[in-house]
């Protein structure tokens, strides 16, 4: 809060140490896209629900939106595990949705069965495949781990999930808010005509908020002195709300900034969680081509929703949400992703003033400049 008041003083905002120029086939290429799913939505752990998502010992759920079926369930005792929910037959998707279920999963399409330890356990004509061993055949296990109520996977083999080095400090910041006891509130995916690196862009940046949203969130939020800390490859914004003058004339003790901001967390590479007075919000990006995304809107609560009132209250926050990113943002940005195959050669910047994009265009290019296969 310091902070914030000396930009407000100064009129002025979190500075990078230079502004950065990108080209626009970042947001275009195919061939490119390409290593962005290999390398950050499948290398990368990702966020895939909170510790609410599920609740009880033998619930699960199904992750796909990255274009990779994931199974995340919790066992009776032990820690999660996630495997790739496909079938080892004939590669159907075992399992749908999220639920309770009584510690088997059986395949739609020929009623391969496994439990929860991912062993088959269960093949109708199985003297048809009596030449292979079945201990082979049991669904392939993922990376998977559940910390400071967060759930994150990778997407393809590989070694242990560390989420705490995955958030790179802000596990500091992350940890005492207790979202091991968030609960789901609702949740909607729907796709754009947009970059999935321009849904994340739209959340690092408060610059556009007086300009943009005008009529919407400007009257609540400013769009300067905004504070910008890097956390490895992801970081943290805080958008201070006009009622942040307030608090000037309260002692120090008394100061609250979730009550006077909006922090926004970017978990690298394809999510921002977002802290608001009363509840969370977790917004995600997965590319269905170099054009198009898949973007998922949740909102969790801090406890179950009992009473009329709260639902109305919280369905109010998250229909603000998705109706103006959708209307406002993405509406723009899809004219934006349309302008950039008119110019492919052209190139875009982000200034001193947009810190939280210039560090995640970096840390991308880094990851990208980095990978084995290139030479």
């Amino acid at each position: 809060m310091h902070r914030i008041f000396g930009f407000l003083d100064a009129h002025t905002t979190e500075m990078g140490e230079a502004p950065l120029v990108n080209q626009v086939t970042a947001y275009t290429c195919p061939e490119r896209l390409a290593r962005e799913r290999r390398l950050l939505l499948r290398g990368e752990p990702l966020l895939v629900g909170l510790s609410g998502d599920l609740p009880e010992p033998g619930s699960h759920l199904v992750h796909d939106a990255g274009g990779v079926p994931m199974l995340v369930l919790r066992p009776a005792q032990g820690e999660l595990r996630a495997f790739l929910n496909l079938c080892r037959h004939r590669g159907a998707q075992v399992v749908s949705g999220r639920g309770l279920g009584n510690g088997r999963f059986v395949c739609p399409y020929h009623g391969w069965t496994y439990d929860r330890s991912g062993a088959l356990v269960a093949q109708p004509c199985a003297e048809g495949f009596a030449d292979l061993d079945r201990s082979g055949l049991g669904l392939r296990p993922l990376p998977v781990a559940e910390r400071h109520g967060l759930i994150f996977a990778r997407a393809a083999a590989g070694p242990p999930v560390d989420v705490d080095a995955h958030l790179a400090g802000a596990e500091a910041e992350l940890a005492p808010l207790g979202l091991e006891t968030y609960v789901p509130f609702a949740t909607v995916a729907r796709t754009y005509d947009i970059n999935w690196k321009l849904v994340i862009d739209t959340f690092l940046e408060a610059y556009h908020v007086p300009q943009l949203h005008e009529g919407t969130l400007s009257p609540g939020i400013l769009g300067t002195a905004t504070a910008w800390d890097a956390f490895g490859r992801g970081g943290r914004m805080v958008v201070a709300r006009r009622s942040i003058e307030a608090a000037r004339g309260r002692p120090e003790d008394a100061w609250s900034l979730l009550e006077h901001a909006v922090i926004l967390y970017l978990l690298f590479p394809n999510t921002m969680l977002i802290h608001q007075i009363d509840h969370v919000e977790v917004v995600q990006a997965y590319p269905a081509d170099a054009d198009r995304s898949t973007v998922t809107f949740s909102l969790y609560t801090p406890t179950a929703v009992t009473t009329a009132g709260a639902r109305r209250h919280f369905q109010t926050n998250f229909d603000l949400l998705v109706n103006v990113v959708e209307r406002e943002d993405f509406t723009l940005t899809a004219r934006m992703q349309r302008g950039f195959h008119a110019a492919d050669e052209a190139t875009i910047v982000y200034g001193r003033n947009e810190p939280g994009l210039a560090h995640y265009h970096r840390a991308i290019d880094a990851a990208l400049a980095a990978d084995p296969a290139r030479g």
